[in-house]
Parts: structure tokens; sequence; C-alpha cells
């Protein structure tokens, strides 16, 4: 039976928001400073973008993705800091702190070539860090919809470090969803960037019980990384994970609609998937009754098999990578599609860290 929930000792929400806007603060800065090359001391004196007249190639979608970008992160940072600081101050601070990356980011832009500092991206990040801030107290646990999350999140997950570090990674999960790879929730796919050999020749049966594998791992693997740091693996558990794999479907599906503008934007549902998905969904409830380590054994070892395996599928000769999204000129969406790829590649080596500092512990649930 679940525990009673109890308002006073319920999980440190600010410190998971806290941990999930440090996570998102270095994406931005990773989106915010592509390429890594071709520093240069600034043409112009440092700073002066800030006073410039606006420039003439403002863009929506430019706009749009700056606002976008800052939103969570604004709203984050306030969950983070309403509890001992309440809600003006942590509106306020968190506006300040986005504004103060903001101007960090696009002053040290003005060092990259291939970057372009913009007063008018300042604003608009700025702006979108405030609106993120000012949404933050809505969520507050002393408001309706804020104890109800926590109450969920008490009910159906440890509390303490562990459990706040698995959402993170379940919630980062979800994000790198937006990349459609050629394979879908083919994470860890670091062929193109290493030059890794197939070991064994495509054909249509090859494949599709390949893809079938890194599929079935990888779903394995995150249904067990959550399955660590649940209270039991009943209705609540299953409901977190119905709901990351129906929420990665949606995010992917639109995906393929607005950033790769596709024909048939669910094309990315291939037969391989459907039947990776069934077969993890399966495994699963006889992989949770393993004990709390075995279970961090098995989803350590699944992600590592899901990464071997998909690095040495050959290429898909029949799904080609979208052409604009490998070369062009550095933009906005260029940045945002490399960023979404690294989470995608870099996911399951994140997971496996964890996994591997947490599995020497004892998964007791931590008491606040």
């Amino acid at each position: 039976m679940l525990p009673e929930f109890n308002f006073a000792s319920a999980p440190r929400g600010h410190r998971l928001a806290a941990i999930a806007a440090l996570a998102y603060s270095l994406v931005i800065v990773y989106a915010s400073l592509q390429p890594f090359t071709g520093w240069r001391l600034p043409l112009q004196p440092f700073g002066k973008f800030i006073l410039d007249t606006w420039p003439r190639w403002i863009t929506i979608d430019d706009i749009l993705f700056n606002f976008i970008a800052y939103v969570p992160l604004g709203f984050l940072i306030a969950l983070s800091l309403h509890r001992q600081r309440g809600a003006l101050p942590a509106v306020l601070l968190s506006s300040l702190a986005c504004a103060s990356l903001s101007v960090v980011l696009e002053s040290v832009q003005q060092y990259l070539p291939a970057r372009f500092a913009s007063n008018v991206d300042l604003l608009v990040n700025s702006t979108g860090g405030a609106v993120g801030a000012l949404i933050a107290p809505l969520f507050s646990p002393h408001q309706r919809l804020g104890q109800a999350l926590s109450e969920l999140r008490y009910r159906w997950f440890e509390g303490g470090p562990r459990g706040d570090m698995v959402l993170v990674l379940a919630g980062l999960w979800l994000v790198a969803q937006l990349h459609v790879p050629l394979i879908a929730f083919g994470y860890g796919d670091l062929r193109s960037t290493f030059g890794f050999g197939a070991l064994f020749p495509h054909t249509a049966d090859s494949y599709l019980v390949a893809e079938a594998g890194v599929v079935s791992l990888n779903v394995a693997g995150l249904g067990l990384l959550l399955a660590t740091a649940s209270r039991s693996t009943d209705i609540g558990y299953w409901r977190t994970l119905v709901l990351l794999i129906a929420g990665a479907c949606v995010l992917k599906t639109a995906a393929a609609m607005l950033l790769l503008d596709a024909l048939r934007p669910w094309s990315w549902w291939t037969p391989g998937l459907g039947v990776g998905i069934a077969a993890a969904l399966m495994l699963l409830p006889l992989l949770n009754r393993l004990s709390q380590r075995g279970r961090s054994a098995a989803a350590l070892l699944a992600l590592i098999a899901a990464v071997v395996l998909v690095n040495s599928m050959p290429e898909n000769p029949y799904r080609p990578a979208p052409t604009h999204l490998l070369a062009g000129r550095i933009s906005h969406f260029l940045s945002f599609a490399a960023m979404l790829r690294a989470l995608s590649d870099l996911w399951p080596f994140l997971a496996t860290l964890f996994l591997l500092f947490s599995l020497p512990w004892r998964h007791a649930a931590d008491h606040e």
C-alpha cells in the first residue's frame, strides 16, 4: 500500500527544479555557443551590441526560438527559489538570472564569427525568462496544481537526490524526442561522428530485427531506470512509463511535421519500432521482479547493449537523413537541431554514468 501523503514531509520540489534548471542551463549554453570553433577578438568594442540600433534581419523564427528557449529556464529557476524566497523575490531573481545569462552568452558570441550578438536576442531571452518565472508560482506546492503534482511525485517515486535525478533523466529523455534520428529511440548513435563500421550487411530482415532490438533495449532501459526510483511498480509506475512513451510519439510526430517539414510526419513509426516497444513492455513486468540492485544492473546492461547495437548497424539506404540538417548556414534552427541531436546521442551515457555511481549504494528511500 502506498504511504499516506504528508505535505510537510513531501520531497523538496525546489531541489528537483534546481537540478533541472542546471541541466537546462547547460543545454542553452551549448546551443548558444555552437560551433565552438573560430574564436577571434571582436571587431567592435566589447558590449557595444547592447546599445546598437536593432538589426534589420530580424526573423519571427529567431524571436520565437529565443523566447521559447528561455521560458522553461525562468520557470525552473523561479520554482527552485520559491520555497525559500517567496513568490515575488523568486520571480525577480529568476528574471535577473535569465537576463544575466543572456548578457553573458550574447557577449561571448562576439568572439565567434559564426554567431551574431544581438540586443534583440537579449531582450527576447530576458522576456521569455520573465514569463516563465511568472508562471512558476502557479505550480508552487502551496497552490492546488503544485500540491497535486507534489503528491503524485511523493506517492510514485522515492524522495531524495536519487528520485530527483531519475525524474530529470526521464525529462531529458522526453525532450530528446524532438530529435528525429534515422532509428527512432536509437540513442547514442555515434556512427557519423566516429565512422563506426557495420558488423552485418543490410537486409530487410536483419535491419528489422536490429531495429527492434535497439528500441526494446532502450525502452526497457528507461523502464528499469524508472523502476529503480519507484516506490512500487504498480499503477503509478506504469502510468508514468506509458505517458513518457506516448509523449515521445507525439513529440516525434510534431518534430517531423514542424521541424523537418515532412510530407509524412508519421514515417518514423516503423514495424521494428512497434515490435521493439511491444517486446519491452512484455519483458518489463518480469525484469521489475528483480531487486533494486538487479534492476539497476539490468538497466545498465540494456543501455550499453543498445548503444553497441545501434553503432554496429548498417545505414538504411531507403531512409536518408534530411539534407538541410547536415549542411548550411549556422542559424538558430540548426543550433537547435544540433542541440537536440547531442542530447539524443549523450542521453544513454548520462543514464549509464548515473547507474554506475548509484549501483553500489543500497536503494533505500531517502527520508527528508
